[in-house]
């Protein structure tokens, strides 16, 4: 590989902060607040141009992990104190039935919505935002991260900050960092999808086919007690699916694809494409893309030609870009195991609980590598976010420290979001205490989650 030397310049630091979180999706925005709620003076940097990540980038069909395996609450806090916002602005109906029996409830968003929600809800807290802001260094000493270097329209600067909180899904900041990962980029991780949505659906008349080929669907509740409800949740197609792959419409074989319908709107977000990649390659990533909108097209078609009601849907938005699962983890203090999930085992310092199924994604094959339901909730130990080796930074979301299946749990929605409250809490807390996130009192943290809502 050739290489060329960068010439060395001084980069101006702009400001001081307590606390800089770096990626402002589900955990990260959460994390925000609650840092900024608990006394910090707080930076959020996105390098997209708006707030909300996967729910709102993705067009994510739906928020879930709010109820563990028996249906009780395990997600409050901040999280819930969204929910509610979310009601109030018409952007989200709050929690409502799974259709599929998959999980008990989920939380349909208004997407366009939910971004000037979350961004209005993030600003209320006194949080400093920065848009199409990546971090492109990590400022640190022989130990401890001291802040960050980004990139965007006002040039090459810095920002310094007591603690750095990675919340960018691919762990970006803390591989900068130098912390170690689990994960490899050879690894063969889950799947990266595109969702996309279609208008002009007569679900009269989809419902009448979902009823005559029931068989063919995983219905959690009779499809009578579908008809007349304002959203609609399926999960299924096989027959139609390996139909138009036999026929050529479809270019990867699919076994079923997951449906969100908002009934009003005669619109349904599709969760239907699939593209092994790496998400932390610029190359891959491009790839995908291209790859994926053409299974977009594909889909649309595929709706056309074989499903009844769909005669004459249209495409009406598709995600803003690729959609990762998995990627980089970090190794931290604690490893959360599959068997953790398995177990419902919880932690002396758990943050959050978890309870979602093991919901993995074969990268390769029809149909997901095997899913596992969770029987009840569990812990998710402060520990996994806390990196091995390096002090002033910590991680929520899909990069904690976790096994593959124990992640494809965990790295839920709701679930993020509450890492996020845990997260920002933790960092507020360490830097008022002048102490490292790594050494902070565990039951001063849980006393102050519960505290504000959080369940444990």
């Amino acid at each position: 590989m050739r290489t060329m030397v960068e010439p060395a310049r001084e980069i101006p630091v702009i400001d001081d902060y307590t606390v800089i979180v770096a990626g402002g999706g589900t955990a990260g925005m959460v994390a925000a607040v609650a840092a900024a709620r608990n006394g910090a003076k707080v930076l959020l940097l996105e390098r997209s141009g708006f707030l909300g990540g996967n729910i709102a980038t993705q067009l994510l069909e739906h928020s879930a992990g709010w109820f563990d395996g028996g249906g009780a609450p395990i997600v409050g806090g901040l999280p819930e104190e969204l929910v509610r916002r979310l009601m109030a602005a018409g952007a989200s109906p709050g929690h409502v039935r799974d259709d599929t029996g998959y999980t008990h409830f989920r939380v349909p968003v208004n997407h366009e919505a939910f971004k000037s929600v979350v961004a209005a809800w993030v600003a209320e807290a006194g949080v400093a935002v920065r848009l199409f802001t990546p971090v492109c260094a990590v400022l640190r000493d022989e130990r401890a991260v001291s802040g960050v270097i980004v990139e965007n329209k006002s040039g090459r600067i810095a920002y310094t900050a007591r603690v750095l909180i990675d919340c960018s899904g691919d762990a970006d900041a803390a591989a900068l960092a130098g912390c170690p990962m689990l994960s490899r980029p050879d690894d063969d991780v889950q799947p990266a999808s595109l969702l996309f949505k279609i208008g002009g659906i007569d679900y009269a008349r989809l419902l009448d086919f979902v009823d005559a080929s029931a068989s063919c669907f995983k219905l959690g509740v009779p499809v009578e007690q579908l008809r007349g409800e304002p959203y609609v949740n399926l999960w299924g197609f096989g027959p139609e699916l390996r139909r138009a792959f036999a026929d050529k419409v479809l270019s990867v074989e699919r076994n079923e694809l997951h449906f969100a319908g908002v009934v009003a709107q005669s619109e349904a977000v599709i969760n239907l494409t699939r593209y092994a990649t790496n998400g932390t390659s610029a190359e891959q990533l491009a790839a995908a893309e291209i790859a994926l909108r053409r299974q977009v097209l594909e889909g649309v078609s595929f709706f056309r030609r074989y499903v009844p009601g769909c005669e004459a849907v249209f495409l009406s938005a598709t995600a803003a870009c690729v959609g990762v699962r998995e990627s980089r983890r970090i190794l931290g203090l604690y490893e959360l195991k599959d068997d953790d999930i398995r177990q419902g085992r919880n932690f002396d310092d758990a943050i959050a609980l978890g309870g979602f199924p093991m919901d993995s994604h074969d990268p390769h094959g029809a149909s997901l590598d095997g899913t596992e339901h969770v029987r009840q909730a569990y812990g998710i130990p402060y520990r996994a976010l806390v990196p091995m080796g390096t002090d002033g930074i910590l991680v929520a979301g899909r990069c904690i420290s976790a096994e593959r299946r124990a992640l494809a749990s965990a790295r839920i929605t709701g679930t993020c979001m509450a890492m996020g409250q845990a997260a920002g809490t933790a960092a507020a807390l360490a830097a008022a205490g002048n102490c490292s996130p790594r050494t902070l009192d565990i039951a001063s943290l849980r006393a102050t989650l519960l505290a504000q809502g959080a369940i444990l």
